[in-house]
């Protein structure tokens, strides 16, 4: 081949590496937003199931609701997050007894993703529920 051919090819071979380097970088870049909405969505996941389990546990109404939010902190913090970003709820339907349903709703902010359009698309705050009675053999009364 010609030595100007050669060099054709090879501007060539920019000109698509051109045109291809930013739909690359938007699929990657929209991946590790996705990465980071699910590893949220994880840890709101446990830190409901933890703060539930801490208050469905203990004696009294008063020292569930504490536990509850310490179990949340706990399990947030244990995911490298920050637990001062996370808001728990912690609701019962009754009196504090055996089989007391109690809900615990954990929710985080996050960042949109960094992709155009990420703000429309995913959500600013993951939340996670998670719902347990307060049975017999959880606690010794």
């Amino acid at each position: 081949m010609s030595r100007r051919s050669r060099k054709r090819e090879s501007g060539q071979a920019y000109v698509e590496f051109i045109i291809v380097l930013p739909l690359l970088l938007l699929l990657i870049a929209g991946s590790m937003g996705f990465g980071q909405l699910l590893y949220v969505r994880l840890a709101m996941e446990a830190a409901a199931w933890s703060g539930c389990r801490h208050a469905v546990a203990t004696l009294n109404e008063g020292r569930g609701i504490n536990q509850a939010y310490a179990g949340v902190r706990h399990a947030v913090s244990g995911f490298g997050l920050a637990p001062d970003d996370a808001v728990a709820f912690i609701t019962r339907w009754g009196e504090w007894g055996r089989n007391t349903q109690v809900r615990v709703r954990v929710c985080y902010e996050v960042p949109p993703p960094p992709v155009p359009l990420g703000e429309t698309f995913a959500p600013t705050s993951v939340c996670a529920v998670q719902i347990m009675p307060v049975n017999k053999w959880q606690s010794r009364w």
